[in-house]
């Protein structure tokens, strides 16, 4: 398992060396490009969306201090002038006595106080002597009368309610009044069913108590059953007693309807969590154990208020603070009403912070979403322009691989705009035509071999078995002393080319041109495990090309001209001789001397090709030879066997032998070896002109 791992390791190392060290240029300039993109677009929109998002958030923060500062200020401000209104309102009824329903200066200003003051449900006034009078402005829209289903009066405004208690026997009438505050109807409650006693009341309660201005806690009222505070003022005698109550009535509906704000929520809870006012919801109380109690934060179907009211409980009574609900994130200020009266109450707002950064993040979509479009364009442009770069180079690249490859033909240039690649095409322009020259002085195999390797050229040589050529042109000393030097050079060169051409097309290696001679080798410097077979086909082709050239000469007029070759397989030292200045890739040692003899041997024997008999053993199967004789060779004891190349079987269909020419060199073959063994009339019966053997 742990060699697995190793393994694993190091492949993926070597990938990655690889990824990275062998990359493509359009790879690297696209990723480069798109990188430098994505963190330039990433750092600007993170950078705006974080700095703006940070100023807005402030903002929004300064936002609800100032809104709820401002609510608050109204709100108090309502109830002190509600209590100053009252106030105001109590010495009107100094004298207990004015305390009527006759008394119009009262009814007027208690309709003038409901008018101004939107919040008041009702005004009313308690004596100690059990009278209580209560005016209450009708709601808009109202069709029934106050506890009854009966219909109001058309134009009614205004509910006056009288309970008199002065006497052993109650009694309770409601008047419906106009907007002049004139009378539209009455109606008698019934004794039975009259149950109001001020003096019971809460408010009333508490000014007893206090002798002073105050502010009731919530209770419900007995006219609307609805939550409601009042302001209360005790009406005193010149003697310092009280003589009854005075007071304002706020429903806690009232207060919900001015708390308005276009987005979230405000509202104002107790440190209990008791709602006392609700924007939206319409009834704040409920039942429990047959007493109306307070809603609690937990029953509103909203349920983010309760888990700010949760998250502010658990944070020691925060003022502000970011919560998170139902994956929404809200800013909640909790600010407490500083008045008095109110102890323990608290306005709440409440609002999702994407109301305030929302167009933050729109403008952030919009800002990526541009971005997008811009990298998009820019990656199409950038990649027009790093093909512009990458196209000419690849083509370079292309030209370069062609020529380690040694084909040196010429293509179409590279054309760009850019310096540095018109640069790098005239170098490799230049390069080509070096090696084409440079390729002329020496093999092309063997500078495809150094290119490939890289390699610097050194003197040095090893031990190779090869194939040896050379071919020589006979009388050509009397051609070129009749023929002009002019034309020769151009007819020679015609010769050479055509003949080269045959030994380049079958791997052989121009070791040199010796005057009208070639000298010419197979088997270095690229291997060829055939090397004589291919060495003799090509003299085979040689001299059938010649043909064809000689009869096209006749034609031009120009010297015809007779190769003589000769070929011989042996060890050589094949490498680079010379000096460190100048040095030449050939061949030197005894076999290259031996086959130089056998082309000049052809003039004994009258033959065109002679080769070695280890050539012959080189071709095995292939040879059609004719056997010719066993000479002398200097340096050598003994005689080394030689053999005119007359055909090759199984090879190029130019070089194929004809049935005649097998059936001569096998009775050559024959007849000769009776003559070696000195069988001399079987000799003679073959080599008697009349055996039909056609020399």
């Amino acid at each position: 398992m742990g060699l697995f791992k190793s393994s694993t390791k190091k492949l993926y190392v070597y990938l990655g060396d690889k990824l990275f060290r062998s990359r493509n240029l359009n790879f690297d300039v696209l990723s480069s490009f798109f990188v430098l993109q994505v963190i330039t677009a990433v750092s600007i929109v993170s950078y705006t969306y974080i700095n703006n998002s940070k100023t807005l958030v402030d903002f929004s923060n300064r936002l609800m201090e100032d809104v709820s500062a401002s609510e608050i200020t109204t709100i108090s401000s309502n109830f002190t002038d509600v209590m100053r209104s009252t106030e105001l309102g109590s010495y009107l009824v100094r004298d207990i006595s004015k305390v009527d329903m006759k008394n119009k200066d009262l009814i007027q200003f208690m309709m003038g106080h409901l008018r101004q003051f939107k919040l008041v449900d009702s005004f009313y006034i308690g004596t100690e002597s059990g009278y209580f009078i209560q005016l209450k402005q009708l709601a808009a829209g109202s069709t029934y009368r106050v506890g009854t289903t009966k219909l109001l009066p058309k134009k009614a405004i205004f509910a006056l309610r009288v309970v008199d208690r002065t006497t052993p026997k109650a009694s309770e009438v409601w008047y419906y009044l106009d907007e002049s505050g004139n009378k539209l109807d009455e109606e008698v409650i019934p004794e039975s069913q009259i149950t109001l006693n001020a003096k019971n009341r809460p408010w009333y309660q508490k000014t007893l108590q206090s002798r002073a201005n105050s502010w009731t806690d919530i209770f419900v009222s007995d006219a609307t059953m609805a939550s409601t505070i009042a302001c209360s003022v005790p009406l005193l005698s010149d003697t310092g007693e009280i003589t009854g109550v005075i007071s304002s009535s706020i429903g806690l509906s009232n207060l919900s309807a001015e708390l308005v704000l276009n987005s979230g929520i405000s509202m104002v809870i107790n440190q209990k969590g008791e709602v006392i006012a609700h924007p939206s919801e319409k009834n704040l109380s409920k039942i429990i154990n047959g007493e109306p109690k307070l809603i609690t934060v937990s029953d509103l179907k909203d349920k983010t208020v309760a888990e700010a009211f949760r998250v502010r409980t658990q944070q020691a009574e925060k003022e502000r603070f970011i919560f998170t609900f139902n994956e929404i994130e809200y800013i909640a200020l909790f600010k407490v009403i500083k008045n008095e009266g109110f102890a323990g109450w608290d306005y709440l707002m409440l609002t999702p912070i994407d109301d305030f950064i929302g167009s933050v993040k729109v403008t952030q979509r919009n800002t990526l979403i541009i971005c997008l479009i811009i990298l998009i364009l820019s990656i199409i442009i950038i990649a027009l322009i790093a093909k512009r770069i990458s196209t000419p180079i690849n083509n370079l690249s292309e030209q370069a691989d062609r020529i380690t490859n040694f084909d040196l033909e010429a293509v179409e240039g590279v054309r760009s705009g850019i310096k540095e690649i018109q640069k790098l095409q005239n170098s490799i322009s230049r390069m080509r035509k070096s090696l084409i020259s440079f390729a002329k002085f020496v093999p092309k195999n063997l500078v495809k071999k150094l290119v490939d390797k890289g390699v610097e050229v050194k003197i040095g040589g090893t031990k190779k078995l090869l194939t040896i050529f050379f071919s020589d042109i006979a009388n050509f000393t009397t051609i070129s002393e009749t023929y002009p030097a002019e034309k020769l050079v151009l007819h020679l060169s015609e010769y050479f080319e055509e003949m080269t051409g045959i030994l380049n097309k079958h791997n052989g290696t121009i070791d040199k041109y010796i005057g009208d001679a070639i000298m010419g080798f197979w088997g270095a410097p690229q291997h060829d495990s055939n090397h004589s077979l291919h060495g003799c086909v090509s003299a085979l082709l040689c001299q059938r090309r010649l043909l064809d050239l000689n009869r096209k000469w006749v034609y031009e007029k120009k010297p015809q001209f007779l190769t003589r070759i000769g070929i011989h397989t042996g060890e050589v030292i094949v490498g680079n001789i010379g000096s460190s200045e100048r040095m030449n890739y050939t061949i030197i040692g005894d076999s290259v001397n031996l086959a130089a003899r056998l082309e000049g041997t052809n003039k004994v024997y009258g033959t065109n090709i002679i080769i070695s008999d280890v050539t012959v053993r080189h071709l095995q199967e292939h040879a059609v030879v004719r056997p010719l004789d066993i000479v002398a060779v200097k340096g050598k004891n003994e005689g080394v066997p030689i053999y005119e190349l007359v055909a090759l079987k199984n090879s190029d269909p130019l070089a194929l032998p004809s049935a005649e020419q097998i059936k001569f060199c096998d009775e050559f073959t024959k007849g000769f070896r009776f003559y070696l063994e000195q069988r001399w009339d079987e000799a003679i019966n073959i080599f008697n002109p009349n055996s039909g053997l056609d020399f």
